[in-house]
Parts: C-alpha cells; sequence; structure tokens
C-alpha cells in the first residue's frame, strides 16, 4: 500500500476547526479523506499548530519521504479535522464480540471493520470490510477496538447508537451489489438483518449459489444497498437497451444485442460479454438508485408519433380524472399539441365528437391487446371500462373467473365487472409499453 499523498502546501481551506489544541512532539493519529484511504488511521507526531487555516504539520511514524532520495520520515500538512489524540491501549488484543466495531492493523494503519467472530479459539480474529467486501483473519494482538473522538472523550459506537438512524430497518427487503474490482456487476435479492454502526448492514440473502448451496449471510456498506426496483417486466425491448437480466439467482447488468420472435432476447452480460438468449420476464430495464429516486439509465429512449388517423389514448392531471384513459384518433399537431377527436366524449351538444388540442406527455398509442384467458388474479393491476374511459385499478375480489371487484385508488371506491369489462393494465415508458405488477401500492 502505498503512503498517504504529501500535500507539500497547507490546505487552501479546512472543515470546522477541532476543539483540541495539540502541541509539538504529541502523538496523534491522521484520518485521512482521500479515496482509498476511507475508514484508515495513520499514526503520527505533531510538529507545528498552524492557526489560519487551523491544521497541524505531522510526521508520521511508518512512513519514509522517499522522494529524491531522502529516507527522514515523511511530513504532511493536514486539516484539524483529520487529526486525534491516539487512543488507549488498554483494550487492544481482547476478542471483540461478534458484529463488533474494531480497528485492525495492517499495511501501518489501523483500518476500521467489523469482527466476524468472538471469543477465537486460536488467537486469531475474523474481520470483514464492508466497504470493499473483504474478509480476513488477523492475530488478536493485532485488533482493537473501534473509538471515537467526540468532544473531547472516546465514545464507542454502541454508546453513540448511530445505527438506529439507518435507512433500512430488519426485514426490509433489499438488493445487495455484486462487486468485481470496484464495479457493481449484478444485484442480488436479501433481507436485512441488523444495522451495524454508521453505515453498514448485515443481509441475509434470499437466493442460493449456482450449485445449490445457501449464500452466507454478508456485511455491506450502504453504498452497495438498495431498495427493491419496481416490479416491472418490459413488453418489448430494443437494440441498445441498457438491461439487468435475470441469471444464476441475480440481476446482471447488460445490453440487449438482438430481438428475437416471442419475445426472446439477447443479452449481453457486462462483466462476462457472454451473450446468452433470455425471455421478457428474465429482463428488466436498468434503474439506477440515486439520492432517494429511481433513475432510468438507459439512453435509449424512443421518440413516439403520432401520425394521422392512428388510434391514441388520452389522460388528464384534472380533478376527478386522474388514472383515467379515454380513446380517440390523432387528427393533427397544432402547436406542439396533438389534435384529438374523442371516440366516446362528446361536446357540448352531446353528439359531436368532443375534439380537444392535448400536450404530447398526456398522449400515448393504444395498448397492446393482452388476451386473458384463465382469469384475472387477485391483486392483478388492470384498466376497467367505465365512464367512457379506461380507469385503473386493482383486483380486490375474484367473485369467479367472470366477475370481479376492482378497487380504485383514486376515488377509494370497490366497483364490480365482469371479464370483458377489463384489460391487464400497461405504462407507456421511454417509447416502450410496461407490464407493472404495483398491485399491492394501489391498495395502500
Amino acid at each position: 500500500m502505498r503512503s498517504p499523498r504529501l500535500r507539500r502546501h497547507p490546505p487552501a481551506a479546512a472543515a470546522a476547526p477541532a476543539p483540541e489544541q495539540f502541541h509539538p512532539g504529541e502523538a496523534v493519529e491522521v484520518l485521512p479523506d482521500e479515496p482509498g484511504y476511507h475508514g484508515a488511521h495513520f499514526a503520527a507526531s505533531v510538529t507545528t499548530s498552524h492557526p489560519n487555516p487551523r491544521s497541524y504539520t505531522v510526521v508520521y511514524d511508518a512512513f519514509v519521504d522517499d522522494s529524491e532520495g531522502s529516507s527522514c520520515p515523511l511530513r504532511d500538512v493536514v486539516p484539524a479535522s483529520q487529526v486525534r489524540p491516539r487512543p488507549p491501549d488498554t483494550l487492544r488484543g481482547v476478542p471483540p464480540a461478534e458484529h463488533a466495531v474494531v480497528d485492525v492493523f495492517k499495511d501501518r494503519a489501523w483500518w476500521v471493520g467489523v469482527a466476524l467472530s468472538g471469543e477465537p479459539e486460536d488467537g486469531r480474529v475474523v474481520v470483514c470490510f464492508p466497504e470493499t467486501r473483504e474478509v480476513m483473519e488477523f492475530d488478536a494482538a493485532d485488533v482493537r477496538p473501534h473509538l471515537e473522538w467526540v468532544a473531547g472523550e472516546w465514545l464507542s459506537p454502541e454508546k453513540m447508537e448511530i445505527s438506529k438512524t439507518a435507512p433500512y430497518m430488519k426485514g426490509t427487503q433489499v438488493e445487495v451489489a455484486k462487486l468485481e474490482g470496484n464495479s457493481v456487476v449484478a444485484w442480488f435479492s436479501a433481507a436485512v438483518e441488523k444495522a451495524i454502526w454508521k453505515s453498514n448492514l448485515l443481509v441475509d440473502y434470499n437466493c442460493s449459489k449456482s450449485d445449490g448451496s445457501v449464500l452466507p449471510k454478508e456485511i455491506a456498506d450502504l453504498k452497495h444497498i438498495r431498495p427493491c426496483p419496481p416490479h416491472a417486466s418490459a413488453v418489448s425491448f430494443c437494440i441498445n437497451d441498457d438491461v439487468e437480466g435475470f441469471q444464476c439467482n441475480g440481476w446482471w447488468l447488460g445490453v440487449i444485442t438482438e430481438v428475437h420472435p416471442k419475445f426472446r432476447y439477447t443479452f449481453k452480460p457486462a462483466h462476462s460479454g457472454k451473450e446468452v438468449q433470455l425471455d421478457q420476464k428474465a429482463l428488466r430495464l436498468r434503474y439506477d438508485w440515486a439520492n432517494g429516486q429511481w433513475q432510468q439509465v438507459s439512453q435509449n429512449v424512443l421518440a413516439t408519433e403520432f401520425p394521422e388517423g392512428s388510434k391514441v389514448e388520452v389522460t388528464s392531471n384534472d380533478e376527478g380524472f386522474r388514472g383515467a384513459w379515454f380513446q380517440g384518433t390523432a387528427l393533427k399537431y397544432v402547436n406542439n399539441k396533438i389534435l384529438v377527436e374523442y371516440d366516446a366524449l362528446k361536446a357540448d351538444d352531446e353528439t359531436t365528437p368532443l375534439t380537444e388540442a392535448i400536450e404530447v406527455q398526456h398522449v400515448r398509442p393504444c395498448p397492446p391487446d393482452s388476451i386473458v384467458t384463465s382469469g384475472f388474479n387477485l391483486l392483478d393491476e388492470v384498466d376497467a371500462c367505465w365512464n367512457d374511459g379506461w380507469w385503473v385499478g386493482v383486483i380486490s375480489k375474484v367473485i369467479d373467473n367472470q366477475r370481479y371487484m376492482v378497487y380504485f385508488k383514486s376515488f377509494n371506491e370497490e366497483i364490480e365487472f365482469g371479464h370483458e369489462q377489463l384489460r391487464l393494465h400497461f405504462d407507456w415508458v421511454g417509447g416502450r409499453w410496461m407490464r407493472a405488477s404495483m398491485g399491492l401500492e394501489a391498495w395502500g
């Protein structure tokens, strides 16, 4: 491992100054904020204090400045916010409890990890590093409890109770990234078992390995965990779509390279490049979880055009019409809008078909015919033909294979419909049809 980067000049700006004042000769630890050094603590000694901005010149205990053939101890100027006293050494070598946050000594520094085994019989402690997912063994003498220096006193993670702020509660279903190097290549379904201090979760996988053996529980950093994405299966994909393909019990990142009949596609995984044919049900458009929202990755969004005379459906955000689609015919474009003549809606004379200029985002093609021969199921998301339009709802009760109760969330009402009055619900997303399974959400 290379030594911390030497700054030749004091930093131009520093974080809020720490209340401690370290004096020349004082033994300290330096916590760099540079990539690759997150969670590291380097032993050093203060040589000089700088008042503005508040910083220190330090000499590292274990690193030598090898520039220009020098063999002197490595010097660095670091912000005061990255300097702390050295923690007490009295608990070093004491066997940690399982899942305790610890520091381990490797590569001439102390690194934060999580103990996987307590009370080792052979004097060895197994420690994982959630950020990189590495698991290593260490002599107990090279392991110490992790402590935080807060307002002039040492606190253990247990006393800080930071885990109570974790975004995922016990039992929450999530997806956990599989890493190759620093890259995410796949996502696997898991359940949160417990939070471990600041940003780590113990997860229990819901799937097994390709050989049938159970995937072991794992501690992962929050940045490698996301909610389960919206459950939707695209009715049709296009070449170059960024997708995730379900293989070996996980969703692997890749791209569509070829389209085949009967909703089959050639899928090329990003990590291996070995192409394989998959059914439409084993594919989903790729979304990334960023800043608490799902963002579609694929830029392969198809432009939608509505030729004169094409059949379309129109929706509205007006109160009382949300969740409904009204069929009509596209007549022409007028000032970036589409002039639509409705099939069922009438003008004020109650005889002439109503004609309106509609903004493009409120117009879509008519969804594909999807014949349901075996009947709808409880919680199926459907469109119901009612009140001159198709209204989105969810099957709340199956009376028999020809009659159903449908719940409409938008106006909190249940209505009975016959089989012929219903169709499966589809969404028009990015120029393609998606069939969503959002019934449970519709109930909520």
